[in-house]
């Protein structure tokens, strides 16, 4: 139930990242028209047929986003983890079935955020989806810089809680779990892969939420963790 519940969520934010894709692959491919399909359906952001800069950078951030984290992350990682480890090692369930829910849920809101910084006034976050400053640490510089990209700050920090209890479960599954005779070396290849991706996972999520961490005390805070003396006096 629960890699059903990844794969259609990482289905439906799929589609509409490839819709996002669409849009501004309209707007690349015939810069010098204007699409009055454009102007109804985002209004504001693209009068007279044209997609504004500001949110052009914003559909790309929030395309990328989707498709790196919300997709090929937790949408893959979460449906066939879930799927292929209990099956593939003669386990009943997961090793907390609670923590795997949570890890669902957690990932379900990090979307819901997400998407819903397309409905602020200032628009969704702008900053690209590697979100590099100033664009990212300075809340005045674009109007995507504002309360959209504090939105896509929060949503990082569900996806990666999401990801740390997903990789932490999936760990101790394959870990205390295999069935009587199968020990690490008669595994299958499909679970040493998924395995090997969670503990990357655990490794490597904390350190972006560090990185968002300092990004809103740098926001929020005056600090200037990736803004230099230049940049925060002018």
């Amino acid at each position: 139930m629960i890699a059903r519940q990844f794969l259609i969520t990482g289905i439906i934010m799929a589609v509409i990242a490839m819709g996002l894709s669409i849009l501004f692959r309209i707007q690349l491919a015939w810069p010098d028209k204007s699409f009055p399909l454009l102007e109804t359906l985002l209004g504001k952001w693209a009068e007279g047929g044209r997609i504004k800069p500001d949110f052009y950078l914003a559909l790309v951030t929030i395309h990328g986003t989707i498709m790196v984290f919300f997709v090929l992350t937790a949408g893959l990682s979460g449906t066939f983890s879930n799927l292929l480890i209990p099956l593939q090692l003669g386990a009943r369930d997961m090793a907390s079935p609670f923590l795997n829910m949570l890890s669902y849920w957690f990932f379900f809101t990090a979307c819901v955020i997400m998407m819903a910084s397309f409905f602020i006034q200032t628009g969704p976050a702008s900053a690209g989806w590697t979100v590099y400053p100033p664009l990212s640490a300075l809340p005045t510089a674009i109007p995507g810089s504002g309360l959209g990209m504090t939105l896509w700050l929060i949503s990082m920090v569900c996806f990666v809680t999401s990801q740390l209890m997903g990789g932490i479960n999936y760990v101790a599954t394959i870990l205390n779990m295999r069935t009587k005779g199968m020990d690490f070396w008669k595994m299958p290849l499909t679970i040493w892969s998924l395995f090997l991706t969670a503990i990357l996972g655990i490794l490597s999520f904390p350190v972006l939420v560090a990185g968002v961490v300092l990004l809103v005390f740098d926001r929020s805070f005056g600090t200037s963790f990736y803004l230099s003396d230049i940049v925060m006096g002018t």
